[in-house]
């Protein structure tokens, strides 16, 4: 059924890469989730106003919450798909991430809301009652059919935000599924007040309370990290790394950066070593072809800057493969890159770029730590390192 929908409502939908297209995807869940929670909300918030059932009432406006969340969502989309201008040269595509993020927002305060009341109806001694034994198959049959949808939106979010890779449909998904955990309570709740005269209504209300805001705790923390600026996803890092250096011509590559404007909206920059003894233009033009071929198999913007090293030079070599071996010793998680080597009468300088991993317990100790052990190899060497962490 899920591409039964796309394929009616989404032109050209395995284009996902495209900012309409998402926009289109966006539209369908935002439209289908508006729809759906505002018929939940309305059937609940009316059983739970007949049966007295401050947890029933509860989840009808937790999916009124849904509602207002689907709007900003479907509104994220609208904008993200903005094409980009002079004030933003790199589009907006992360208005989707503030559109989840105020959708976190409200699920929290919701849930806020949610913990008061059924607290207060604890302190109160509230007990629900059903008018009539009609009432309370209409309530179980009214929050069974709730949880019924609940579990189709839920898959049909999941479904199409791993399409198009989508944190916010992926955040709705986890939501749904947690109100179809909560409404099950809910249910539960209902049924054991009912036959065993039981008063655990207000306590169910508090344990879909604090579900709730766990699901818009976890929500606000996916949309954040992109926010923040998080590191590249290691597939991505993993596969530029790896296509920059099958190039004939490129003997290394390090320094990779990847910067996140949006879903389907990155941009790349990365050093990429090339024999210094070859013609610079011969290079140059390598370059350029792995800038726009890799570029446009990964659908990002690619950068790549050049770095000439010596590759022929027989003693630079030994001393690298030193340095490498002391390293492994010293710590395997260490790595060094643009290494060369200066020549003098009395001493050589080693210089390279040491990367190391974060909050590492002694940084300033590490450069003279290596150059100890290599001075016992060859008193004659000397460690002019800059320290510096990996982007991925």
């Amino acid at each position: 059924m899920f591409g039964w929908l796309t394929k009616i409502f989404i032109k050209d939908r395995d284009n996902t890469s495209d900012p309409h297209v998402r926009e289109s995807y966006g539209k369908l869940t935002g439209i289908t989730g508006i729809i759906l929670n505002i018929i939940l909300c309305a059937s609940k918030i009316v059983t739970g106003l007949i049966t007295g059932a401050i947890s029933v009432v509860s989840d009808g406006i937790n999916n009124l919450s849904d509602a207002a969340s689907s709007i900003i969502t479907l509104v994220g989309f609208k904008l993200s798909a903005k094409k980009p201008d002079k004030e933003h040269p790199f589009g907006h595509g992360r208005m989707e991430y503030f559109a989840g993020l105020l959708v976190s927002l409200i699920i929290l305060l919701v849930a806020f809301e949610l913990f008061s009341e059924s607290l207060q109806n604890i302190i109160d001694g509230t007990v629900p009652s059903f008018a009539s034994e009609n009432v309370r198959i209409i309530t179980i049959c009214v929050l069974g059919a709730s949880i019924l949808v609940k579990l189709w939106m839920a898959l049909f979010n999941r479904k199409l935000g791993n399409r198009i890779q989508s944190k916010v449909m992926l955040a709705t998904s986890a939501d749904s599924m947690g109100d179809v955990i909560t409404t099950s309570a809910t249910i539960a709740s209902t049924l054991i007040c009912h036959f065993l005269s039981v008063n655990i209504e207000a306590i169910a209300g508090l344990v879909v309370a604090v579900l709730v805001m766990w699901s818009g705790i976890s929500i606000a923390k996916d949309t954040l990290e992109p926010l923040i600026g998080q590191g590249a996803d290691p597939d991505l890092y993993a596969r530029i790394m790896k296509e920059v250096a099958s190039y004939e011509g490129i003997v290394g590559t390090h320094d990779l950066i990847v910067h996140n404007y949006g879903p389907g909206r990155s941009m790349a920059s990365i050093h990429a070593e090339v024999p210094r003894d070859v013609d610079i233009e011969v290079s140059h033009d390598i370059i350029d072809r792995i800038e726009h071929e890799v570029g446009e198999k990964l659908g990002i913007l690619l950068v790549i800057h050049m770095d000439p090293v010596d590759t022929q030079n027989e003693r630079s070599r030994e001393l690298k493969t030193m340095v490498e071996q002391v390293l492994s010793q010293l710590d395997p998680r260490l790595s060094f890159h643009d290494f060369r080597v200066v020549l003098g009468e009395t001493h050589t300088n080693l210089i390279f770029d040491l990367v190391v991993p974060f909050q590492y317990p002694d940084e300033r100790g590490l450069a003279s730590e290596l150059e100890r052990r290599l001075q016992q190899r060859d008193p004659t060497l000397y460690v002019v390192a800059t320290v510096e962490h990996s982007f991925s």
